[in-house]
């Protein structure tokens, strides 16, 4: 879910590839690490080929304010076949693609200040045209789909001012409160069989991370820190959790069994006040997991970690660039982020190792945020296309 509010300062995702310094062992109990194939030989190659961009399957969304808006747009890993998915007043912005492929969810702002008003939206195939999902709300962020895509989960303040979870039912429209507190809850996150619902809540004076059934039932606590955790993902087997804590002093990733057991920081060397992680993304096969690494005065990079198999790779802008965003494509073979350099941001892809990012945008202005669209190979995407 994109920061809504972030300035275009921080509009710049990059991504950029080099080593790391320690990492994360393999994780006690856990499967068996997967396929070496899951992430590719690093390669000291320049750009990815031409040949090889058009092997990827699937489009990739992004956020395009070229025309003063925010707009989506999509583009093949190629850099071309770009097409324009909204032209509208609001502001709109890519949620996440249903678990099936089938629909992108968008949120759009429509309005400023008190008079704001939020929807959702789904783009059929990840083009449109768009149909409106549920009701408006003063506030409607952080979403999250069901396994089938039958409903999903979300935060808004809809009802009295304060954050808390909503429940939306696909097939009837029904919306439900599954939480209810006036410290506010946040950031819900369906795990990938849907039999929980793991989320932020300040109900105890700081931000922990909490787990409920999809329907609001047997709620219970699974952080306890002094310290604010946050920004939960699930690993694509359900396995473990990736989250953000500042308990040893400095925001950093860190992973946990899913009922909270055990949990450790991802990466192992000294913490650092003057160095944040964020943005942790799971691949959505096996146990690699990106995140971005800001360090105070240095252009921010992205790490790559298997914690099954120990393997290590890096992104990093060439040159001056500072990289956000990871987000893995549906085989789980390449990256797509965004390199910002001033006020200049733009779309990338790299292999899932790091190595090659190879620019896919080039209109002038901020083309941020992306997300991947479908897993259909890139001859059946053109087949849709000049249907």
């Amino acid at each position: 879910m994109p920061n809504l509010s972030r300035p275009l300062a921080f509009c710049a995702l990059v991504l950029g590839a080099a080593g790391c310094g320690a990492d994360a062992g393999a994780v006690p109990g856990q499967p068996a690490a997967p396929p070496p194939a899951a992430l590719l030989p690093a390669d000291p190659g320049d750009t990815l080929s031409l040949a090889e961009r058009d092997s990827i399957a699937g489009r990739i969304a992004f956020i395009a304010e070229r025309d003063g808006n925010k707009e989506l747009y999509s583009v093949r890993p190629t850099g071309g076949g770009e097409r324009r998915l909204t032209q509208r007043a609001e502001q709109d912005f890519p949620g996440p693609v249903r678990p099936d492929g089938s629909e992108l969810l968008v949120i759009s702002l429509e309005g400023d200040g008190p008079t704001r008003v939020e929807r959702f939206w789904v783009a059929p195939g990840g083009s449109g045209p768009l149909r409106p999902l549920g009701p408006r709300g003063a506030l409607m962020r952080n979403p999250s789909w069901g396994p089938g895509g039958e409903w999903l989960v979300y935060e808004s303040n809809t009802r009295d001012g304060y954050r808390d979870i909503y429940r939306l039912d696909r097939a009837t429209g029904r919306v439900r409160p599954l939480t209810n507190d006036p410290e506010g809850n946040f950031r819900p996150v369906v795990s990938p069989r849907g039999d929980w619902v793991v989320f932020g809540s300040s109900r105890d004076s700081v931000s922990e991370l909490y787990r409920m059934r999809p329907d609001g039932s047997a709620q219970e606590r699974i952080t306890r820190t002094p310290r604010d955790e946050w920004a939960v993902r699930w690993s694509s087997d359900g396995g473990l959790l990736a989250f953000l804590s500042d308990r040893d002093g400095s925001d950093r990733v860190y992973l946990s069994y899913p009922d909270g057991r055990e949990p450790r920081r991802l990466s192992e060397e000294p913490v650092d006040p003057h160095v944040m992680e964020d943005v942790p993304a799971w691949a959505p096969r096996g146990f690699g997991i990106a995140w971005v690494r800001r360090t105070r005065n240095e252009p921010s990079r992205i790490l790559i970690r298997d914690v099954t198999n120990g393997f290590r790779g890096e992104v990093r802008a060439r040159g001056l660039g500072s990289l956000d965003d990871p987000t893995w494509s549906p085989d789980g073979r390449y990256l797509a982020f965004t390199l910002t350099r001033g006020d200049t941001a733009q779309v990338y892809v790299a292999r899932a190792d790091g190595t090659r990012p190879t620019r896919v945008t080039h209109a002038r202005g901020p083309n941020w945020y992306p997300v991947w669209l479908s897993e259909r190979p890139a001859a059946e995407e053109d087949a849709r296309s000049t249907r």
